[in-house]
């Protein structure tokens, strides 16, 4: 450990007469409206300014143009599309309707005049759910059977999506094309909406870009001021640790009514099981030494620094056992089961949703926290969790039988 004088000399070189750090401050806490209505890693309200600037009715005086520029420069990116055919440039899309929500979808872009749909999926900060993009496409193709069709996947980086007719769009690329449109339609934008576009093109490059100035400018001064940083991250409140506490606390106390059993806590994992789930074959026969008992099917809460996922888990373990797990729980038609291939010697992710995500802790304080896991839990234990744990074991009983 370093003397108390030398971590204090670190620290004061760090924080007084540092350029780059007061760059930074400047950068980071100049308003953003965006921010304070709370919207960084929000993907409902990104969606629905993206709805906004898509619709060429809207007051913001574009018409159809950030549509069009948004459509050509996905099509542009696109290494192999079925939809060359698509002439986006002469299309007019006076007649787009732009709609949220509708059969779950994100966005909906229809033009009946140009014979055109698309279908925008947004994800901030979380991954596609089981069959979804396949789910969604399937609707397309059945409600509009004779349109040309989009399909466009919408991450922070750009991701490539799990079916082949999705093409990627990457929230980098929606900032440069607002950015293009505020220059090139600055005489005739009005200030109202320009300060708006201007705004979220900031938030985007702040919270959504691993490649940005800030990001480039925090890179710097942590090279140069490395040791003092380390300190302060080695002396940072312990969220993750009063998180756990809240976690194991609630699946004790409702261990006895709701008949579970804590399994274990280790590191990132809280893990625990339905008792009645130890009275079928399959529960003893995991292969590795991950579970105190032995037991092949977990519940884990993920938890994470920034965010805490509540996981089902089957362990390593004969295919006869694991197979059979998983085809019931598709059978039941949850939200949150997760695409995998079940192999014998590795774990499964089966399933997961999320409980909290970053802008949770960058808005809530440990009560605000606490409070929303609560409110999961009870809701949880009687609704998703009744459902897993009776299907599992009415389907399992017999063969234990």
């Amino acid at each position: 450990m370093q003397p108390y004088q030398e971590q204090e000399d670190l620290l004061k070189r760090f924080i007084i007469d540092n350029r780059d750090f007061d760059e930074l401050e400047a950068k980071i806490f100049r308003f953003n409206v965006f921010e304070a209505v709370g919207m960084v890693r929000q993907e409902i309200k990104h969606s629905n300014f993206l709805q906004f600037l898509l619709n060429p009715l809207e007051k913001h005086q574009l018409d159809d143009l950030f549509l069009k520029k948004l459509l050509i420069e996905v099509l542009r990116n696109a290494e192999v599309t079925s939809s060359d055919d698509l002439d986006i440039a002469n299309f007019c899309f006076d007649d787009a309707n732009i709609r949220r929500e509708w059969r779950y979808i994100d966005l909906l872009i229809h033009s009946p005049s140009n014979n055109f749909v698309c279908v925008i999926e947004n994800k901030v900060d979380s991954t596609e759910g089981f069959n979804q993009l396949q789910t969604y496409q399937s609707v397309i193709d059945r409600e509009f059977p004779y349109c040309k069709k989009l399909f466009i996947y919408l991450t922070k980086e750009g991701d490539t999506a799990s079916q082949s007719e999705w093409l990627s769009l990457s929230y980098g690329t929606i900032a440069n094309i607002i950015e293009k449109i505020c220059e090139e339609r600055q005489s005739s934008l009005s200030p109202d909406i320009e300060i708006s576009m201007r705004h979220y093109v900031d938030l985007i490059r702040r919270h959504l870009m691993s490649e940005s100035d800030i990001a480039e400018l925090c890179r710097k001064i942590y090279k140069e001021h490395r040791q003092a940083i380390d300190l302060i991250y080695e002396h940072r409140p312990d969220m993750r640790s009063d998180v756990e506490a809240c976690l194991t606390q609630l699946i004790q106390e409702f261990a006895e009514p709701a008949n579970l059993d804590l399994d274990s806590v280790q590191g990132k994992w809280i893990r625990f099981a339905p008792k009645e789930w130890d009275t079928l074959a399959f529960q003893s026969a995991c292969s590795s030494g991950w579970s105190k008992k032995q037991r092949l099917l977990l519940l884990e809460f993920w938890n994470d620094p920034q965010s805490l996922e509540l996981r089902l888990v089957i362990g390593p373990g004969d295919k006869k056992f694991k197979q059979p797990i998983y085809q019931k729980l598709c059978e039941l038609g949850i939200s949150g089961l997760k695409r995998c291939k079940n192999r014998e010697i590795s774990y499964t992710q089966a399933y997961g949703v999320q409980v909290l995500n970053p802008t949770d802790y960058e808005e809530g304080n440990l009560q605000e926290l606490q409070d929303k896991i609560r409110d999961f839990w009870l809701t949880y234990i009687n609704g998703d969790l009744k459902v897993i744990r009776n299907a599992i074991f009415e389907e399992f009983e017999k063969t234990t039988d």
